[in-house]
């Protein structure tokens, strides 16, 4: 799937924010005493299943079907965004969708800030996995559809509507794009 054409200012929140949450989940395993293999589930509904993938270069190359342009990617420590539909306003339902986000030299417990990971993802892929996040989530437009300004109206819409589902002294659900 091609990337879209982003607003480069909606470009550079998306990368943002998305350092910033697979950072934290990478120091939440860490915590747990996990280093290198781990999956990190961010939605499961009717509609579709969300993860994020941390594999290291031998899992990932095991994979079936994988392009060379894929493969030639591949770092001994990777983040991979997979997407699997279950309705009809996604993909073809059962449909995987599976992007390549980040590739790191070393372990992902050696990362020391979401600046360092920011560094190593993917812009393209990272974009593109949003996008069709965002999309299977209720998004109505493409990130390429929104300029600056909209966008994080549309973010500040998007995040009192999960607050007020929430309710009142409710834990955080999972970080943006996904709340």
């Amino acid at each position: 799937m091609q990337a879209p054409e982003i607003d480069p200012r909606v470009a550079a929140l998306v990368l943002d924010s998305q350092a910033a949450d697979l950072f934290r989940i990478a120091k939440g395993f860490q915590r747990q005493g996990r280093r290198s293999e781990f999956t990190a589930k961010v939605a499961d509904d009717e509609a579709l299943t969300a993860a994020y993938l941390f594999r290291p270069r031998a899992q990932v190359l095991e994979l079936g079907g994988l392009p060379e342009a894929f493969r030639a990617q591949v770092k001994p420590f990777n983040i991979l965004g997979m997407i699997r539909d279950k309705g009809p306003d996604g993909a073809a339902p059962g449909r995987v969708v599976l992007d390549l986000l980040a590739g790191l030299p070393r372990p992902f417990a050696t990362l020391r800030s979401p600046v360092e990971l920011r560094a190593a993802l993917y812009p393209g892929s990272v974009l593109t996995f949003t996008n069709h996040l965002l999309r299977c989530r209720g998004m109505a437009k493409d990130l390429s559809d929104f300029g600056y300004e909209e966008f994080q109206a549309e973010l500040r819409r998007r995040e009192e509507f999960t607050r007020a589902l929430r309710g009142p002294g409710a834990p955080a659900g999972p970080g943006w794009p996904l709340g």
